[in-house]
């Protein structure tokens, strides 16, 4: 595996051109797969725009160089639809919160680990709450979101059982779906089964709308599905450190959560200081 920052710096070298052609600079990643999708090329002038080589271009991914056939491959972002919706939405992974679907904080990414191989992310570096750092693989993980990155912490069991399980989702999600024009409507992988669950279990009203049974928690607009569901789970919570909200209210270590309480909760780090003091 290779890291992000074993990326960066790297030669990038041309086979045919015989020589080096520059050096990565950044790199730009698919969210939907979580995959390494661009390389952003280091020049002399940005007078001409960024460059980029798409990770389906390179030869080789090793420790001294980035291998290429040669400089053709290189490309402008602004010629680039893909390169351009991924950098609007500037998912860098480094830096975002790791959540499960249970609403636990693991803690916060440091480094993200590649499959040189594949360009799939194999792994992160997390540093909890309490400052240790682990390692866990991102197998399982859901979503790579711009500060959240969601896994599910309550897998199929592996074997025959999971498989029986998938197939069944997979038949559910087919007589779901709008009959085609005559085809036949390809087979669902596992994270879009779990993303598919995830879309339908957001449009629910007892989770989108204020409820009696919900404390009354006025949800702010711009807060997803997950973010509702890990307010929540706040709710009738105690913290083990004071907390203050953007309207000014402390919450005080030992006193239960209300929905009042998170009504004041109007950010995404406000949320995150919490989650990171609620008592287990």
């Amino acid at each position: 595996m290779k890291s992000s920052a074993e990326i960066r710096g790297l030669k990038i070298i041309s086979i045919n051109e015989g020589k080096q052609i520059s050096t990565v600079k950044d790199i730009i990643i698919n969210s939907e797969d979580g995959s390494l999708a661009f390389f952003v090329i280091d020049q002399p002038s940005d007078y001409f725009g960024a460059r980029l080589i798409a990770y389906a271009d390179i030869l080789g991914l090793g420790d001294y160089a980035l291998i290429i056939n040669d400089s053709t491959v290189v490309q402008d972002v602004a010629h680039n639809d893909l390169a351009v919706e991924l950098l609007k939405k500037d998912v860098k992974v480094v830096s975002s919160q790791v959540l499960t679907t249970r609403g636990c904080l693991i803690g916060q990414v440091k480094e993200i680990l590649f499959d040189e191989t594949t360009g799939i992310i194999a792994a992160c570096e997390v540093v909890d709450p309490q400052g240790k750092c682990s390692e866990f693989k991102c197998d399982h993980v859901i979503t790579y979101g711009k500060e959240i990155i969601l896994i599910d912490d309550n897998p199929p069991s592996s074997g025959k059982q999971a498989k029986e399980l998938i197939k069944l989702e997979r038949n559910k999600a087919l007589e779901a779906s709008e009959p085609s024009s005559g085809k036949e409507s390809p087979a669902l992988s596992e994270k879009e089964l779990l993303k598919k669950k995830i879309e339908q279990f957001g449009k629910s009203e007892s989770l989108l709308k204020t409820a009696e049974n919900s404390g009354t928690i006025i949800y702010p607009e711009d807060f997803n599905v997950f973010e509702q569901r890990q307010l929540q789970f706040l709710l009738g919570k105690t913290l083990n450190n004071d907390i203050q909200l953007e309207n000014g209210t402390v919450l005080k270590a030992g006193e239960q959560i209300t929905g009042e309480n998170l009504s004041g909760v109007k950010n995404r780090s406000t949320l995150m200081q919490l989650t990171a003091h609620v008592v287990k």
